[in-house]
């Protein structure tokens, strides 16, 4: 994902997503082709679960058998990856949110599952810009999915060393066929059909692709495709349950329209410093994080500030 979108001049926007969603050359729309975005309304951080709401899949969620006890990711967890793109001199920070169910047999680990609860934009340097996806919420947590991803935890002389695949994530447009980095995202010219793939309308509206609102210096509303990738690699102390890995990432978007200031459709490319790009995991216990995988999303989404603060920076 170039994971975030990321516009600039003299300022960046950011837009990301699992990976991150970063700004891309605008086709040939012009402004307000494609309408203006409604608001998609707050999360509410009442819906933070209880004892009383828990889940009979949390309660009874057990794992395989790890190699050792000390290096355990058996288990359902909070993930929480930051990463930081620049643009023209400015910085932006994506935050993306996920729900990992995990099983570990020996090394090996599988994504039993996992749920893509949303990302945001936010500036970092005073020029930056924020950029807001949650209207896309719901359709990231439909189409968007690391159910399946694989992984390994292995013991070390100084404790244990993870890695998670590099994974790619679509939004906007046919999950299954863009998923290949080899194929082009689709222009503004290639809706989807019931026999070609292409865009799409996500995030309850009728604009191509997904709809990103921006604001900060510039603003407005951007329509693209995004597809960006997430790797995790890194040591873990012995039993640790809430620890922070690098993350290495890219991200590919196609602007297919906006509403507002062309700026935003600028690019943005990742920090050239590897240590402004991380994931936290934070292992749930069974009273958090549990109903549908809507309410499991907003409770991920609210206890991030709780169990990984550093994930916010």
């Amino acid at each position: 994902m170039k994971g975030p979108i990321a516009a600039s001049v003299p300022w960046l926007m950011l837009a990301l997503g699992a990976g991150l969603g970063l700004a891309c050359a605008p086709d040939s729309v012009a402004p307000g082709y494609y309408g203006v975005t409604g608001d998609a309304g707050s999360d509410d951080a009442s819906e933070l679960d209880d004892a009383s709401t828990m889940s009979a899949d949390a309660a009874a969620f057990s794992g395989g058998t790890p190699t050792s006890p000390a290096c355990n990711m058996n288990g359902r967890w909070l993930v929480a990856q930051r990463v930081l793109a620049e643009a023209l001199g400015q910085t932006q920070a994506s935050h993306n949110w996920f729900y990992y169910e995990v099983t570990q047999n020996a090394d090996q680990l599988v994504v039993t599952k996992g749920l893509h609860c949303g990302y945001e934009v936010v500036a970092v340097s005073a020029l930056g810009a924020n950029v807001s996806s949650q209207a896309c919420w719901p359709d990231f947590l439909q189409y968007d999915s690391d159910t399946g991803r694989a992984g390994t935890m292995e013991v070390t002389s100084s404790g244990c060393e993870i890695n998670f695949e590099k994974r790619y994530t679509v939004r906007g447009a046919t999950v299954a066929y863009y998923e290949d980095p080899s194929t082009t995202l689709p222009k503004a010219s290639q809706k989807a059909t019931s026999f070609t793939p292409g865009w799409i309308s996500w995030c309850g509206a009728s604009n191509p692709g997904i709809t990103l609102v921006v604001t900060g210096p510039a603003s407005g509303d951007l329509y693209c495709v995004q597809r960006d990738w997430n790797q995790y690699s890194g040591s873990v102390a012995a039993n640790a349950t809430t620890f922070e890995v690098p993350v290495t990432w890219d991200s590919d978007q196609d602007s297919l329209g906006y509403s507002g200031s062309s700026v935003i459709t600028e690019q943005d490319v990742p920090d050239s410093d590897p240590s402004q790009h991380y994931v936290w995991f934070a292992k749930l216990d069974p009273t958090q994080a549990t109903g549908t995988d809507a309410e499991i999303c907003a409770s991920v989404r609210s206890l991030v500030s709780m169990l990984t603060p550093d994930a916010l920076k």
